[in-house]
């Protein structure tokens, strides 16, 4: 398991998906809690323990810019969602922010899901790289609409 600090993002591999938190410290992190189905249900945002975080999965990855292994993905989202050019607030300010939004509801799959979540409380960015590509490759599947012809 890779090393974590206080207001890393750290990430679960899930069937089909990616689960993102926020790492406060003493093996606790904030995320997008769900009891039972968690792509259809709403969630609330909730400190957990990481064992909690990590529920089935076998690896717990930590999404940084400054150890190898985050790196790659994390100079990737940032530059698919602002260009390349972001600010990152500092470890604690990052906890804060996540601090600030416990109890909070309102998950939604497409528009503010755990990713959307953790990269705001670091970065100031809510935004997911997971549901753009979703949402691109339906934008592939769907037929080109009919356009109008004047004669």
């Amino acid at each position: 398991m890779a090393i974590i600090h206080s207001g890393d993002i750290v990430y679960v591999k899930r069937t089909g998906y990616r689960h993102f938190g926020i790492y406060t410290g003493d093996a606790q992190v904030i995320h997008y809690h769900k009891e039972r189905n968690p792509l259809l249900s709403d969630g609330i945002i909730a400190e957990t323990t990481l064992a909690e975080f990590k529920g089935s999965s076998d690896t717990i990855y930590v999404l940084n810019a400054t150890t190898p292994a985050g790196t790659a993905l994390f100079d990737w989202l940032v530059h698919r969602l602002a260009g390349g050019d972001v600010e990152l607030f500092s470890p604690q300010e990052t906890v804060t922010r996540a601090r600030s939004k416990l109890g909070e509801h309102g998950y939604s799959l497409l528009l503010n899901n755990c990713e959307h979540f953790a990269l705001w409380c670091k970065t100031g960015i809510a935004q997911s790289a997971q549901t753009d590509y979703l949402l691109e490759c339906l934008q592939m599947l769907m037929p080109p609409l009919p356009q109008n012809k004047e004669d």
